[in-house]
């Protein structure tokens, strides 16, 4: 839990309005992966829910209305009934202020959303506003709105997330990547698809995905134990039975390798240590490679693992102002 209650609530609210920023959003969603406060957002996000459907308060009213707000607040002075009543208070204020001047309907133009980046070397967790969980790899973006349109649940993400969909039969949720869609009802997968990677893939643990070009076309059909895997800017899908447990383990602090080549694995790991890895010798970035890597391990740990493991050995050089770098060479 956070010892600062007025500052939690404060973010809160601000969190329910839209007004983080960048930095603000990812310190947010790591916060509420705790338990407890993820509790105390979602009992903010009811009373938020509650008070839109009672539609915008006009601005004629804004004197007369905060009047009675703060009247109501002044009749309960107990330490119990305060207590409840501090958050409250800090969302009414916030919706006020964020709806006064807003038309009475709002359309999906005007759906508002949020962004976050999670830094290299972290993850983060958040829950949308539709019941879907998603947790956030090192070095991803996530944009979404606040509140869904009527008709679809559409994000956008650059980088790897792992989703356990809310399902909604009449509502479809999409994923747009840079080179695919991803289409949902209800169901659990792993996807990779960070910009700069060569290929985008799908992993499904549960139930049913629909992956398209993003002109909307379908291009293949999943189910559960099959991974889809699509080069950039190439048409076509590959399709294949994989264990699942080796691209989802990560949400858990491990990264499983089956079979990988080293160059794959040294760009896992220069996102989640937050390092540059570099190659003295170009075919060793070829060496395959199959084992666990735990996230709570040093760096240098997890390349004496390797060394081991692998005809590799290392430098690692640490640098002060900007990423520590580490240089794999052929062991002699």
């Amino acid at each position: 839990m956070i010892e600062n209650h007025d500052s939690h609530w404060e973010k809160i609210a601000a969190k329910l309005h839209g007004e983080l920023n960048q930095e603000e959003e990812a310190e947010f969603s790591q916060t509420i992966t705790d338990d407890a406060n993820l509790i105390e957002f979602e009992k903010a996000q009811q009373i938020h829910e509650k008070l839109t459907k009672a539609g915008f308060i006009a601005t004629d009213k804004k004197i007369r209305s905060w009047t009675k707000i703060k009247n109501s607040i002044r009749v309960y002075q107990l330490n119990t009934i305060m207590s409840a009543m501090k958050y409250a208070a800090i969302i009414l204020v916030a919706f006020i202020s964020g709806n006064l001047l807003k038309p009475a309907k709002t359309t999906d133009k005007e759906i508002r959303y949020s962004e976050i980046t999670v830094p290299f070397g972290q993850m983060s967790q958040l829950k949308l506003s539709d019941g879907t969980k998603i947790w956030l790899n090192s070095g991803t973006k996530i944009r979404y709105p606040e509140k869904f349109a009527e008709n679809n649940r559409s994000i956008s993400v650059d980088g790897e997330a792992y989703f356990d969909v809310a399902k909604m039969p009449d509502k479809p949720f999409i994923i747009n990547t840079s080179d695919m869609k991803v289409k949902v009802l209800g169901t659990s997968f792993n996807l990779s698809a960070y910009a700069e990677d060569g290929a985008t893939s799908v992993t499904l643990v549960e139930g049913k995905v629909m992956v398209e070009d993003n002109a909307g076309t379908c291009i293949g059909n999943l189910t559960p134990g099959q991974m889809a895997t699509k080069t950039k800017n190439q048409p076509n899908l590959t399709i294949q039975n994989v264990q699942t447990g080796f691209y989802s383990t990560w949400i858990k602090g491990k990264i499983c390798f089956d079979d990988e080549p080293l160059d794959q694995i040294a760009t896992k790991l220069e996102r989640w240590f937050n390092v540059d890895i570099k190659f003295a010798d170009e075919h060793l970035k070829s060496h395959r490679f199959t084992g666990t890597i735990l996230k709570n391990k040093p760096v240098d740990q997890i390349m004496q693992a390797l060394e081991m493991l692998s005809p590799i050995r290392f430098k690692h050089q640490i640098n002060v102002t900007g990423k520590d770098k580490i240089t794999i060479f052929k062991r002699i």
